[in-house]
């Protein structure tokens, strides 16, 4: 009977959190913005010119991609999100901040760099099969006076946010460490939350990070152990805590769910949810969204990474890149209560 009245407890807890305080929290997310064009066709023949196929243009739509998911992901979830990151003022650039503001999320920290275009990765497709992507991308770092626009737009907003959401894929706007360094620290000192989902090797760079949420490969690549069983996974794990000293290490490992790393203290597991898996693109979005929601919300690390699951299970459980509502998260906390009480 307790060990029903505690799992009763937990999603009464979860289903409180995300029903009546994620909806007054303020999520700034920084890092790459990108615009993903998919156009789509039938091929019937192969071009005369060359053995290529040839894409007779039936449609193309475009999605907000890199660190723009994340965005969507925190604004799904309820809060109030906010945006930063480098977009030129081009076709792209500004379709994404019409994108950004038609869903609510703020766009005053996009800001352009003169000679330097908006990354948008075009993929050519017929019937669900891609034939060919082409990226449109500069990598290297910014420039400082771009680095100096995103972190006074960060202090502008220093007396309204609960967290930043670092989101670096290597596209530029996090790729020198000094930078990165500063913004936590700055964090650190206001009291708002860093949480940090980055494919840098650069990870002393993230001292004082609340949590960093590598993947199996990105956490492999970080320190350079192969991992193969869960020796070198721990290895892996400590070496990286070690290196990077936040204050947190959560690894999501696919069908293995997610384990987290602390100074001092044995490795946590939480196994994922039992879901039929359709699409894993974008799971690793939502895990950081909902774990940081839920800690600047007022729930602990573990209850944070319980409720990550859940929403992780629904995204995996549908087809393309989504994002989970805070209603449907709510119901499916209900859900899982339910069926946990009848188990029990």
């Amino acid at each position: 009977m307790k060990m029903v009245e505690a799992q009763k407890n937990l999603y009464d807890r979860l289903a409180d959190k995300v029903k009546n305080e994620f909806g007054k929290k303020h999520i700034l997310v920084i890092g790459d913005l990108m615009v993903d064009e998919y156009v789509m066709g039938k091929v019937s023949r192969i071009s005369p010119e060359a053995p290529v196929p040839v894409l007779n243009f039936k449609s193309e739509k475009r999605e907000a991609g890199g660190a723009s998911n994340v965005a969507n992901n925190v604004n799904a979830l309820g809060c109030t999100a906010y945006i930063a990151g480098i977009a030129a003022n081009d076709v792209p650039g500004n379709w994404m901040r019409r994108y950004f503001e038609n869903k609510g999320i703020k766009t005053d920290g996009i800001v352009p760099e003169e000679g330097r275009a908006t990354i948008i990765k075009t993929r050519f497709a017929t019937k669900g099969q891609q034939l060919l992507r082409v990226d449109q991308e500069t990598t290297e770092p910014i420039i400082s006076s771009s680095e100096a626009k995103i972190f006074n737009y960060i202090s502008s907003q220093k007396d309204i946010l609960d967290a930043v959401i670092i989101s670096d894929y290597k596209k530029g706007v996090l790729n020198t460490p000094s930078f990165v360094e500063k913004i936590i620290h700055f964090c650190n000192k206001m009291g708002i939350l860093v949480s940090i989902d980055s494919k840098s090797r650069h990870i002393e760079a993230f001292h004082g990070a609340d949590f960093v949420k590598p993947n199996n490969l990105e956490l492999e690549e970080a320190v350079g152990v192969s991992i193969c069983d869960e020796e070198s996974f721990n290895t892996a794990g400590e070496a990286y805590l070690n290196k990077s000293q936040a204050k947190a290490l959560i690894v999501t490992r696919g069908p293995l769910g997610i384990s987290v790393f602390r100074k001092n203290q044995r490795r946590q597991d939480f196994p994922a949810e039992e879901v039929q898996v359709f699409d894993v693109t974008g799971a690793g979005d939502t895990v950081i969204s909902t774990i940081t929601l839920g800690l600047v919300s007022g729930l602990k690390l573990e209850e944070s990474i319980i409720l990550a699951n859940l929403a992780a299970g629904l995204v995996i459980s549908s087809v393309g890149t989504v994002t989970v509502s805070r209603n449907k998260l709510y119901e499916k906390i209900l859900e899982k209560k339910c069926l946990e009480g009848e188990y029990l």
